[in-house]
């Protein structure tokens, strides 16, 4: 063998040279743990300092406009019928003369008509009504958990229990599969689905049915996580 070879030197190495190891790269930068999906919604105001560090908003929902067109319906439907009875004429013979008066004349006539201004202030109270839960109800879900958050003012917080999402149920008629809205059944509501119960009309439906039985399952995304367990059904 060569002298180069019995010193380990490269013989490509000129005399008088020194060799310089290469750098390693550059190691990439570390994964923050922390770190939200891309596809997160972001933190509404209400929740603000309740999540958790490793929780992130997925879905929000809300009343759909469905929920405010049957006071403005009934309001329009009682005014037509009031104002047909009233507006009816009959024109009887008298003496051998026909004579036009009204169906509903006199003390009766009052009496209507301040039934019919109770019913459309009733109905005006319940529009404004709805129209408030319109704008201050919502439900958000996020990987861990669900929350009914109330309030425009102020804000009301409550989770829901991991037991009563798991037994939740789903229903829509025809109508809200075309315009999208629907009705979910939670807790004891979903054994006997009460008339007039329930998260009654609310946007994307489906959607929100299926974030509900995520979070009770546990499911992350792709991943299976332990469910935060909750037994408090509101």
């Amino acid at each position: 063998m060569s002298s180069f070879q019995d010193k380990g030197e490269d013989p490509t190495q000129s005399v008088g040279e020194t060799h310089v190891p290469a750098a390693p790269p550059p190691a990439p930068p570390a994964a923050t743990a922390l770190a939200a999906p891309l596809n997160a919604v972001p933190v509404p105001a209400e929740l603000a300092g309740v999540l958790l560090p490793t929780e992130h908003v997925t879905f929000s929902s809300g009343p759909h406009p469905i929920t405010l067109v049957h006071p403005v319906v009934s309001a329009v439907v009682i005014a037509g019928v009031f104002s047909v009875g009233l507006a009816w004429q009959m024109h009887p013979i008298v003496h051998g003369h026909h004579i036009t008066e009204p169906l509903i004349a006199g003390p009766v006539r009052t009496a209507v008509l301040v039934l019919l201004a109770i019913l459309l202030a009733r109905e005006a109270l319940l529009f404004l009504l709805r129209l408030a839960h319109y704008f201050s109800y919502r439900i958000v879900t996020t990987n861990r958990r669900v929350f009914v958050v109330e309030g425009i003012v102020g804000r009301r917080v409550r989770p829901f229990g991991n037991t009563a999402l798991a037994s939740s149920r789903l229903v829509q008629g025809p109508i809200g599969r075309w315009l999208g809205y629907g009705t979910i059944f939670v807790g004891a509501e979903a054994a006997n689905m009460t008339i007039g119960g329930g998260l009654r009309d609310l946007r994307d439906p489906v959607q929100l049915y299926h974030e509900f039985e995520a979070v009770a399952l546990g499911v992350d995304g792709n991943l299976w996580a332990q469910p935060i367990r909750q037994t408090i059904v509101p």
